[in-house]
């Protein structure tokens, strides 16, 4: 991307940090924000402002992304959530053109024998601080930001319950989750008897500083080679804890309750069939 300036971004962005927008939001807000004012300095040849914007020129930006860059229904919209975003924010009223249409799919998740292959990837290589972080990861639906925030404080570990607290969920939204048994017993097995700070420290539980969420990924990468899931990043584990949770029978309200949602039509998505499951409904046929 070009170094395109846009006048106006600063503010917005602190604007929405203000309101407890994370910064990974911040940053694919911006970055939406700065690719339309890239076309729209080559298509017009001046500077994006608000004030110079039209309905014209969001209609052409919707079929650049759509016709020219084959972008997803998905990211066309939220192209334009952030653009209406950052136009309201400046005072400026400018009809959007309507939303794509998409064809949902439930979020993919791990299925069976993808959990069992990460799972013996994790205890093979016998790394306490790993086996603990999956294990919590796969069992509790915690964002990756949310995992990295835990402190020891965070806990509480019986022999027969367990939960944790999440301070600042997505909005700033606070919430118990519930610890199951396999979980508290990682956690137990890890901590070793430790009290205070970080639950997950960096250099695999021998540091003292906290493990990042960059480091967090790191290690969800490892695993994923090593357990041939190439496909396999931490919001799928949170898909899959969610999958999970409805396959067992528990209610949509319930579910929405452990993962933080506010409302239930974003919970909702998890009922739909997956591509995985709409492909194995068509391979039948090659079956009879």
């Amino acid at each position: 991307m070009s170094q395109t300036n846009v006048p106006e971004l600063n503010p917005w962005l602190e604007h929405l940090r203000h309101a407890n927008k994370s910064e990974n939001t911040l940053r694919a807000y911006r970055q939406r924000v700065l690719r339309f004012a890239e076309w729209f300095e080559s298509t017009n040849g001046e500077t994006l402002t608000h004030e110079c914007v039209t309905p014209t020129d969001l209609r052409e930006y919707k079929s650049y992304l759509l016709i020219n860059l084959k972008r997803t229904p998905s990211t066309v919209n939220l192209s334009f959530v952030a653009i209406a975003n950052w136009l309201d924010f400046n005072g400026q009223n400018v009809p959007m053109p309507s939303n794509v249409e998409e064809v949902r799919s439930a979020p993919q998740g791990l299925d069976r024998l993808g959990q069992r292959s990460l799972t013996r990837a994790v205890e093979r290589e016998s790394i306490p601080r790993d086996i603990a972080l999956i294990t919590l990861m796969l069992n509790t639906g915690l964002r990756i930001s949310e995992v990295a925030a835990l402190d020891i404080d965070d806990l509480i570990i019986g022999d027969r319950s367990g939960g944790l607290k999440v301070r600042l969920g997505k909005g700033g939204k606070f919430r118990n989750v519930p610890l199951n048994s396999d979980t508290r017993k990682a956690l137990r097995d890890y901590l070793n008897g430790r009290t205070k700070g970080p639950v997950f420290l960096s250099q695999r539980g021998r540091g003292t500083r906290r493990l990042t969420a960059s480091g967090i990924r790191q290690v969800i990468d490892q695993y994923a080679y090593l357990a041939k899931l190439p496909e396999l990043h931490p919001h799928v584990l949170r898909h899959t804890f969610a999958r999970n949770l409805l396959k067992t029978g528990e209610g949509l309200e319930m579910v929405a309750e452990i993962l933080g949602h506010k409302s239930l039509n974003t919970t909702r998505i998890y009922t739909l069939p997956s591509e995985q499951d709409k492909a194995n409904a068509v391979e039948k046929l090659s079956l009879r």
